[in-house]
């Protein structure tokens, strides 16, 4: 291991989730998820483009970010055909990759969009048309792809394309001094490097990290050579004055400063998400520390002052981006899904550098709450924002400007579809994000029935983990080494527990606790049992003082899943509702309910409306009916009839954990 990082994560290929809440999600993902959209992608013409068979004139013109699609979800079949191997799957997956094949350019060059749309504007428009991010979302996909199936084609493809992108980018006198508008060809070229070996790859990965944010600015640079007018495009941004004020040109993009220099999280949340993501692959593989320190400022920025307590970033969706401290508001916000499994992945490598469980905690709130709020429970519908309140009048009334990814609840696809193959390659790789190995063990990060095989101070040793989390708090962990041995195995203990016991073998043990872990270190013989108790109290969350929409509030939150009212449950005009001051709360697992859920039955009171007919206001005299408040868990909200819909509530009581 590096000098700088602890943990090796343990891949995908290595772990088996074998059921629970994320195996029935992976199972959903294999067979309705990822084939329905295929489905989508012939629907709306995506497969005539990639065989250039669309002409000018003909309905479904490509999408400049169409290609990015394909590459995610060849990403999701290839994570998914490690665990289901499926043949008709592979054989779709390489009917695809036979097109791209087909339709490489001789140079390398491959994109759908300026084949068939503006051949002669090549590497012209990086501020917006997305070459490079699409070029990475491929070679992310053929990463996957080689790994799971062994087959090179697809890796050979964006090889060469990588390539003709390295003669084309650098430093050198010729070439392209700039990158892309939309972050995300950094990590896919270490991703690019850790497969095969070839260190350009990870040099033109840290080139365009480190080129970012330069001055002169590489945008205006291209655009004056564009002939934009940058003077009237600035004024047609007179919305954005004070942002722009404040952060400086080309903020939106993460190139407003050298990234080192960067100390807050602003602009595009999925743009800064992948460049976060690819700051920390290269700290880790060229041991530059400064990446790694510049890292964790933004993080803590971030997830103290910027993040919604599902795990939701980018409140704005003028630009899908950040906008100041504290700004976090319920019912006018975005949360794009992709911004969320950006986090997912930025969380999941800094967690390798130091093992402190707060990047674990964000990583599993975020994935139990946002990242699958991104899907259906059928697999076949999407939310792109994820609200944390909702009112459906007001979208009735809506701008005409408002488009199809900010409507609340749940579709079956979007103009620009880039969440749902994102959820379903982040729902088929799960399984990475469960493990890391030490120099002296195995650390265990999320809880979900699974298996996995590593190796320990050259001992192979296979731990298998049940529980019925997250509906429980008891894990059970088997450990199972070739040969008895003595090794450290790492259990986190989760941020939001405030009681936990950890027992081996039935014997409560009293373990040291080192950066929110347990550190279970002695001689494991095959068959050894850890148990981890995890006390899961409804809590009533309170949000600081100055996330001025949740004054008065609280949310709700049972282990890591934050809860939700919804209209079908409570009726309308949520946003009266209170709860009182009660301890008789219902925890109860309904099988029935939105494929098996643990739903919770609080007291509360709401206002009578019969008196109000015919009044606007009056003086205060309405008296409160006692209610009962149901409360499902955040990430199913809009899986049933529309309606209202809403997290934090009026809290009149002083309860505090239940």
């Amino acid at each position: 291991m590096s000098q700088i990082i602890k943990l090796l994560p343990v891949s995908w290929k290595d772990t088996n989730v074998l059921g629970g809440l994320w195996g029935r999600r992976q199972q959903i993902n294999h067979f309705v998820t990822i084939p329905s959209q295929y489905k989508r992608f012939e629907e709306r013409g995506s497969f005539e483009a990639l065989k250039r068979n669309w002409k000018a004139g003909d309905p479904n013109a490509p999408h400049p970010f169409w290609d990015s699609d394909f590459g995610k979800w060849i990403e999701a079949a290839a994570f998914s055909l490690a665990k289901y191997p499926d043949p008709e799957l592979e054989k779709l997956v390489d009917s695809v990759i036979d097109e791209i094949a087909e339709n490489q350019q001789s140079d390398g060059y491959f994109n759908t969009y300026f084949d068939l749309i503006e051949p002669d504007k090549k590497w012209t428009n990086l501020y917006y048309m997305h070459e490079l991010y699409c070029a990475g979302h491929l070679a992310e996909g053929a990463v996957a792809y080689y790994l799971a199936t062994g087959k090179r084609k697809f890796l050979d493809v964006m090889c060469r394309y990588m390539d003709h992108i390295d003669a084309r980018f650098g430093s050198e006198p010729g070439k392209i001094h700039g990158y892309c508008g939309h972050q995300e060809i950094e990590l896919a070229l270490v991703k690019l490097y850790r497969a095969t070996g070839e260190e350009r790859y990870l040099k033109l990965s840290k080139y365009f990290i480190d080129e970012r944010g330069k001055q002169p600015y590489f945008f205006e640079l291209e655009s004056l050579q564009r002939g934009v007018d940058t003077e009237k495009t600035a004024n047609q941004q007179r919305h954005l004055k004070y942002y722009l004020k404040e952060h400086g040109p080309y903020a939106e993009y993460q190139s407003h400063l050298p990234v080192r220099e960067q100390e807050a999280p602003v602009g595009h949340a999925v743009r800064a998400m992948y460049m976060y993501s690819a700051m920390a692959d290269l700290a880790a593989d060229t041991q530059d520390k400064s990446l790694l320190d510049a890292s964790e400022k933004l993080w803590d920025r971030l997830t103290q002052r910027q993040m919604y307590i599902t795990g939701g970033i980018g409140p704005s969706s003028d630009g899908e981006r950040f906008t100041f401290d504290y700004d976090l508001p319920n019912e006018y916000t975005y949360n794009e899904t992709c911004a969320s499994i950006g986090l997912v992945m930025w969380a999941h490598r800094m967690l390798q550098f130091n093992a402190d469980r707060k990047y674990a905690d964000v990583m599993e709130q975020t994935l139990y709450n946002t990242v699958l709020s991104g899907v259906s429970v059928n697999g076949d519908e999407y939310s792109y924002a994820n609200y944390l309140a909702v009112y459906p009048d007001r979208f009735k009334y809506a701008s005409t400007l408002i488009i199809d990814k900010m409507m609340p609840g749940r579709h079956k696809w979007f103009n620009v579809a880039c969440c749902p193959p994102n959820v379903a390659r982040l729902i088929a790789s799960i399984g990475q994000y469960m493990y890391s190995t030490s120099e002296d063990g195995i650390y265990v990060h999320l809880y979900n029935d699974s298996e996995t095989t590593v190796d320990v101070k050259g001992n192979r040793v296979t731990l298998t983990q049940q529980t019925n989390y997250p509906w429980e708090g008891h894990i059970g962990l088997t450990i199972m080494p070739e040969t008895a041995a003595e090794f450290t195995v790492a259990v986190r203990y989760p941020g939001w527990c405030s009681h936990a016991e950890i027992k081996v073998n039935g014997n409560k043990v009293d373990a040291p606790i080192v950066n929110g872990y347990f550190m279970l270190n002695r001689n494991w013989a095959q068959g050894d049992v850890v148990e981890l108790l995890l006390d899961m109290p409804i809590q009533l969350v309170e949000s600081h003082p100055s996330v001025r929409t949740n004054s008065g509030k609280v949310a709700l939150q049972r282990g890591p899943l934050v809860y939700c009212m919804e209209e079908t449950d409570n009726a309308r005009d949520l946003s009266d509702l209170s709860l009182v001051d009660e301890t008789d709360i219902k925890v109860q697992y309904e099988a029935d309910l939105l494929d098996g859920v643990v739903t919770l039955e609080l007291k509360g009171q709401r206002r009578e409306t019969s008196s109000w007919e015919g009044q606007l206001y009056r003086p205060v005299q309405t008296q409160k009916t006692d209610v009962l408040v149901k409360a499902i868990p955040y990430f199913l909200w809009a899986n049933r009839d529309p309606g209202e819909m809403l997290i934090w509530i009026n809290h009149n009581c002083s309860c505090g954990s239940h």
